[in-house]
């Protein structure tokens, strides 16, 4: 890129001092907490992992007939078989290996759709679609922490209301669109 405003901009987001306890300390790696560019730049960084998996799982070409989802460095792989399965995966870590990242671990599920699993907040499984039992547990905590704070009763209020209304917008923003084969439920979300 020769566009030297927009590369200082960057640069300003990337290089930048936090306070801790009253002393300022510059932070040499990622990205700014809540910093607005946080979602660009991980699209774009994980570009090369879309552009990989696109042409392997879908169904452009033939592919391996799996869905493939990605919210920023958050994604979802499903796959009717096993091999299938494998076959992505290792597509996956030859990718990240290339970009130089590494999977969390604790992050990381591999098993059958049929069990059920986490992904953005939210619980999937063959019964549906609910909340995730982490996400409410985080959300009694905060609300703990906001009470215990000292937040006032319309802080706390506000809150509870935002946060219902983040559930409500996830649970009943989406369709099903029916069986897929080798996947029990397909989501999408509603325009």
């Amino acid at each position: 890129m020769d566009e030297p405003e927009v590369l200082g901009l960057v640069e300003q987001y990337l290089h930048r001092f936090v306070s801790d306890g009253g002393e300022y300390v510059d932070i040499e790696q990622g990205i700014s907490l809540g910093c607005p560019l946080s979602p660009l730049m991980g699209a774009l960084f994980l570009k090369p992992l879309d552009d990989r998996l696109a042409p392997l799982l879908g169904g452009v070409g033939g592919g391996l007939g799996c869905f493939y989802i990605r919210y920023v460095d958050d994604w979802v792989i499903l796959a009717p078989t096993r091999w299938k399965l494998r076959k992505a995966i290792k597509a996956v870590n030859e990718e990240m290996a290339a970009l130089q990242v590494e999977k969390h671990p604790d992050k990381t599920f591999i098993g059958r759709v049929g069990r059920g699993f986490e992904f953005l907040g939210y619980w999937f499984s063959s019964q549906g679609l609910s909340v995730a039992r982490k996400t409410v547990e985080r959300m009694v905590e905060k609300v703990r922490r906001l009470y215990e704070l000292g937040a006032s009763d319309e802080r706390i209020l506000s809150y509870l209301l935002h946060w219902g209304r983040w559930v409500r917008c996830g649970l009943f923003g989406v369709f099903l669109v029916g069986e897929q084969p080798g996947c029990e439920i397909m989501l999408l979300p509603r325009f």
